[in-house]
């Protein structure tokens, strides 16, 4: 007890003698504009940066970028519905200045909502950003929200892994599903990470319902585990934890390019490829509007779009992150910065037509349906899964344990009924999807061991 004292008396000498130096070594803060993001540290970090030094150079202030830690998309979508609800109707803000993330299928939603305050970039922005690219609109016609930059999905090998396990290179999205890759995947949780969502709903849509969820669920039964956010993901495959999973393309370009292209490969897959918008809004009623509104100029003016094309340390681009995605700014890519971004989403041909509107209208229902049928039951998904490839029937029992539990006409219907159901109605209906998913799954596992038929497949309930 006796040192424990000294211990203490001695830090209280320090902060005596140092706390008033540390104080005064503090950047002096005149105001501050608080960011809800999904991004990782990098972009913020960057960001961060790069706005509050433009932001003294332009008004003479100090201002702190503060950086409130929701967590992934799903979670930020909560925690706004909560505090939207709180404070609507009183003029009040949720804490919050900026949604700076996001993508076109989850901000229409909260727009409609009245969650977000309109802002009209001047004149030259506006000449400089195009409405849309490839059918996709990169700004709202309201002006409440915009695209801040694109990107692209697919899924990233470990190439050593895959020789030394002697697996089959994956270079589509069929592929992920083979039955040798089983237990070799790693996966996030969809419902958590809004990239991965938006990468299965591309893969629904380019391969159609049935042939796309199919494709989907059997990359499920050869996950490993589902993480909770995706970009754990090429950190697992470069460390050789897994072969291979699905990513966005800025997750894995970094760990590709620092380990080398002998040993990680990203894939985007040819006929399922398309760049999506990656979103800023200012939230209503903003503690800081003129701060909030100098964000937003600065993160859609050509100085924000060099920070995700650059390379770090490179003038103009970002100083300790390569944050490598793809602008909304055509001209960025046609000025000869230093860059180590291949893809030019403006001249590149898009393999499809992305229906961002029809994501939206099945957001949260597929998150309930994913979450339900392939991690809650994913024992069983598993089990099942194994037993067809030991009976060496993938062919038939393989694609029959991976149909869709609905037609899609069916989702599209329940997904509308879902959104006026209470969150106990709901959960209720997701208690039936499990047992539903656990009693199919069980069905072609017996059909497996005893070399049975085909079982025949009844609708998931709906109520």
């Amino acid at each position: 007890m006796r040192y424990l004292w000294l211990a203490l008396f001695a830090l209280l000498i320090l902060a005596l003698a140092f706390g008033p130096q540390i104080v005064a070594n503090r950047p002096k803060t005149d105001e501050t504009l608080n960011i809800i993001s999904p991004h990782w540290d990098g972009i913020r970090n960057e960001f961060g940066r790069a706005f509050e030094q433009k932001y003294f150079e332009q008004s003479g202030k100090h201002i702190h970028v503060v950086w409130l830690d929701i967590g992934g998309t799903g979670e930020i979508r909560k925690w706004l519905d909560q505090r939207m609800a709180q404070v609507k109707g009183t003029g009040k803000s949720v804490g919050a200045d900026i949604l700076f993330g996001g993508g076109m299928d989850m901000l229409p939603g909260m727009a409609a909502k009245d969650y977000f305050q309109p802002y009209t970039p001047a004149k030259e922005i506006i000449d400089a950003i195009p409405e849309s690219v490839n059918g996709q609109e990169l700004r709202d016609k309201q002006n409440r929200y915009h695209a801040a930059c694109l990107g692209m999905f697919g899924f990233v090998y470990n190439k050593q892994v895959i020789v030394e396990a002697n697996l089959p290179k994956p270079q589509t999205w069929d592929d992920m599903g083979q039955s040798a890759l089983q237990g070799w995947i790693t996966c996030g949780d969809p419902g958590q990470s809004g990239s991965l969502h938006q990468a299965f709903e591309i893969v629904l849509q380019a391969e159609g319902w049935e042939k796309g969820y199919a494709a989907l669920t059997r990359l499920a039964s050869n996950a490993r585990a589902f993480n909770e956010g995706g970009a754990s993901i090429p950190r697992d495959v470069s460390l050789g934890q897994a072969a291979a999973g699905p990513c966005i393309d800025f997750y894995a370009s970094a760990p590709v390019r620092r380990q080398g292209a002998t040993h990680l490969q990203l894939v985007i897959p040819a006929g399922a490829t398309i760049a999506t918008p990656d979103c800023i809004a200012i939230l209503k009623s903003p503690a800081n509007a003129p701060a909030a509104e100098a964000f937003m100029k600065f993160v859609l003016s050509e100085d924000g779009q060099r920070l995700w094309y650059q390379p770090r340390a490179t003038e103009g681009g970002p100083q300790e992150y390569d944050l490598e995605r793809l602008p909304v700014m055509p001209s960025t890519y046609e000025k000869g910065y230093p860059t180590n971004t291949v893809s030019n989403p403006f001249k590149d041909k898009a393999s499809f037509k992305y229906d961002g509107k029809k994501a939206g209208a099945r957001w949260n229902f597929l998150n309930d349906l994913w979450k339900s049928l392939w991690m809650d039951t994913h024992e069983e998904l598993w089990s099942a899964r194994k037993a067809v490839v030991a009976a060496g029937r993938d062919a038939d029992l393989g694609m029959a344990l991976a149909q869709p539990p609905f037609s899609e006409d069916a989702s599209f219907k329940l997904a509308a009924k879902t959104k006026s159901m209470t969150p106990d109605e709901r959960n209720a209906l997701k208690n039936k999807w499990v047992a539903w998913g656990r009693n199919w799954y069980a069905q072609i596992e017996h059909a497996a061991e005893t070399n049975g038929p085909v079982p025949v497949i009844t609708v998931a309930p709906s109520e």
